[in-house]
């Protein structure tokens, strides 16, 4: 509750902040923009902190319904992509998927969540900017993503723990990076629910590498 309600309050004080200047202040119209985009921004922000806490409470509790479907999961890693490539210029974004379809048994509205949590990971942990790459293939039964950072890594000895729920490394390098802990939980419960595994490595200093599995679509 300490963690949800902190990551609660910060997006709220923004809200509040810049719509009570906007009401008590005349700004020019580039100004009023600025400041629409941030309310915009941060009322995003709440919206996902507060979906990804119900869709975990929804999964825990076995209340979770999934709309599995052969799907192809090369476009859902190019759109994943281009909403996060768009407006950073301090990442460079790579891809490197089969030309063929690469058909999976999922829901991609789950799987979506997925890639944009850890995508959202990458570029997050990464303050310094760097390649963040995308890559997916077919290993026997199963399609394999891997998404990969060139940020401030994760100590060997916290590894095990980063998909626990509310787990956040806690050190200088992390402390002022915000988040509850809820994105990694969330994309193991998805993960293993379509039959697939999530695990990571990672160089402290380096970056880090998340993959997931997913089975393949039967013919």
């Amino acid at each position: 509750l300490s963690t949800v309600s902190h990551e609660l309050r910060t997006p709220l004080a923004s809200l509040r902040g810049f719509s009570e200047l906007m009401l008590t202040r005349e700004f020019s119209p580039s100004q009023r923009r600025q400041y629409l985009t941030i309310i915009q921004k941060e009322t995003i922000r709440l919206s996902t902190l507060i979906n990804d806490f119900l869709d975990l409470q929804r999964i825990e509790s076995g209340r979770q319904a999934y709309h599995l479907e052969s799907i192809d999961l090369v476009p859902l890693l190019n759109e994943a992509l281009a909403l996060f490539s768009s407006d950073k210029t301090t990442h460079a974004f790579h891809i490197n998927a089969p030309s063929s379809p690469l058909l999976v048994r999922a829901d991609p509205d789950r799987i979506q969540q997925v890639l944009t949590n850890l995508l959202s990971n990458a570029v997050k942990f990464s303050p310094n900017g760097g390649t963040i790459k995308v890559e997916a293939q077919q290993q026997e039964n199963f399609a394999v993503v891997k998404i990969s950072d060139e940020g401030i890594g994760i100590v060997a000895e916290m590894i095990p723990q980063l998909f626990r729920k509310f787990f956040r490394v806690d050190n200088a390098a992390t402390r002022k990076i915000g988040g509850t802990g809820l994105g990694l939980a969330l994309v193991k419960q998805i993960i293993e629910a379509h039959g697939g595994q999530v695990w990571v490595e990672s160089t402290q200093g380096e970056g880090s590498s998340f993959s997931f599995s997913l089975p393949i679509a039967s013919a």
